[in-house]
């Protein structure tokens, strides 16, 4: 009985984690950072290389 006691234990309890919905939280301070800018920019220098590529190498 007392193995069962200590699996109750280790089990986490709560309706949250009864549902497998168990949040965890990252630091996000260790990512890069990308403006919404800088992602349009090179999108469009990419569009521009793929387009003189296809004009210069036909």
């Amino acid at each position: 009985m007392s193995s069962k006691s200590k699996e109750k234990k280790k089990k986490p309890s709560g309706l949250m984690s009864a549902a497998g919905l168990i949040s965890f939280y990252e630091d996000t301070s260790a990512k890069i950072t990308i403006t919404p800018t800088t992602i349009i920019i090179i999108s469009i220098a990419f569009i521009g290389i793929v387009v003189a590529l296809r004009v210069l190498l036909p």
